[in-house]
């Protein structure tokens, strides 16, 4: 014997998925977009070399301070004081070279940039003042 209650709400549409008429509401189908092999933007081998360098520097650098004070004995306490202070000091060096290497390398950039638009416009100029030479003699001679 089932319960007047599930009777009643099993006769009842859904009224998640239909709207005032009754009638059941399908979501509309997305196209499956094509997954595109986005690749990353690829830095220079001087600023790649220069940030693996670093990260490698500060932990053979970590390592190194953290091996030589398990060896001394020191303490737990000290060998993370030792450590942290190390990498913190080490890391802002680095980093503070990596960004000088790479602010140089987009200066150097942007004055070459400027440079070929530069070269660009005077060709630009030279070839228009060529034209403008020859279109009076050809005038003239007709």
């Amino acid at each position: 014997m089932k319960n007047e209650n599930t009777e009643n709400l099993e006769n009842q549409p859904n009224l998640k998925n239909s709207d005032a008429s009754g009638k059941s509401k399908k979501k509309p189908v997305k196209p499956k977009k094509d997954k595109q092999k986005v690749n990353g933007v690829q830095l220079p081998v001087l600023v790649e070399f220069t940030y693996t360098i670093s990260i490698l520097l500060l932990m053979v650098l970590a390592l190194t301070i953290i091996v030589i004070s398990i060896l001394n004995g020191a303490s737990l306490l000290t060998l993370v004081v030792r450590a942290s202070v190390t990498i913190f000091v080490m890391g802002g060096l680095l980093t503070l070279i990596s960004s000088q290497v790479s602010s140089g390398l987009l200066f150097s950039s942007q004055v070459e940039l400027e440079e070929h638009e530069k070269t660009q416009s005077e060709e630009i100029n030279n070839s228009a003042d060529s034209a403008d030479i020859e279109d009076p003699n050809k005038a003239e001679a007709s």
